[in-house]
């Protein structure tokens, strides 16, 4: 549900498959190759805004497994918690709604 809110919002946009990605699953570390093919894009289009995401910490590094790096959404970052208090926001706008056509309907 608020995955498909982010995208109605904001449209099917690399940065936003990537965002929904990491936001849906906090605890959970990925290569960059993980994260492109997670999100269904290609590692190309990842490594042209990659700097963007580490700029505004939206991302951190995780462990280090052989030659990979691992990297999960940084939930301490104030951009991430601005993007939970929307989808909060969000979510609490669809509960709403959702109550409200429950009335209607009795």
């Amino acid at each position: 549900m608020v995955t498909r809110m982010l995208t109605e919002i904001f449209g099917d946009y690399p940065q936003v498959k990537v965002i929904k990605l990491l936001i849906s699953h906090p605890h959970t570390e990925y290569t960059k190759t993980d994260i492109a093919e997670c999100a269904n894009i290609s590692r190309a289009t990842l490594y042209r805004f990659w700097d963007k995401l580490e700029k505004y910490n939206v991302v951190k590094e995780g462990r280090k497994i052989a030659n990979s790096q691992l990297y999960s959404v940084n939930t301490e970052s104030e951009v991430v918690k601005a993007l939970d208090k929307f989808i909060q926001g969000l979510v609490d706008v669809e509960i709403e709604e959702q109550k409200i056509l429950r009335e209607s309907k009795k």
